[in-house]
């Protein structure tokens, strides 16, 4: 299964100088967001989780490595191939100052692979979960979109 949104969203600086500090450290920018957690940044390589809430699985995490290219006034993400594993995102885009505030248009995707059921009870359950699963994650691009307008990055 596979999901990808495209988010738009800002991150709020006390002043001019600190935002270019957000944007030079995507790691310590996008750790704000209450959806990306172990974020660390070395050398040119970001990596970290994008997290979510899943009712009956709790919390998952969908690790994701990106390099980071930073030039004048603008940097960009561009996604790396994952360790791997069942559960794993693409986290891709670019980000710009604008004043106070640090300026993103990133590309997520997410990805999911669930094992098949060797019944019909099985197969349904799954038939089940990815529905579930995609509603979660489709909410949590969601409202990572709307982060700024809810007041979350102040």
């Amino acid at each position: 299964m596979e999901l990808e949104r495209n988010v738009d969203f800002c991150l709020n600086a006390e002043a001019p100088e600190t935002a270019r500090e957000l944007l030079v450290r995507p790691d310590k920018a996008l750790q704000r967001l209450p959806v990306f957690r172990d974020l660390h940044l070395e050398g040119d390589i970001l990596e970290g989780c994008l997290t979510t809430t899943i009712a009956l699985l709790g919390e998952v995490s969908f690790p994701f490595r990106a390099r980071f290219c930073f030039s004048g006034e603008t940097a960009e993400l561009h996604p790396l191939e994952s360790a791997g594993g069942d559960l794993h995102a693409e986290l891709a885009g670019k980000a710009r100052v604008e004043g106070e505030r640090v300026c993103y248009r990133a590309s997520v995707r997410l990805r999911a692979h669930l094992p098949e059921g060797e019944k019909w009870g099985g197969r349904a359950f799954k038939k089940m979960a990815e529905a579930a699963f995609a509603r979660v994650l489709e909410r949590t691009l969601t409202n990572l979109d709307r982060s700024e307008s809810a007041g979350l990055l102040d």
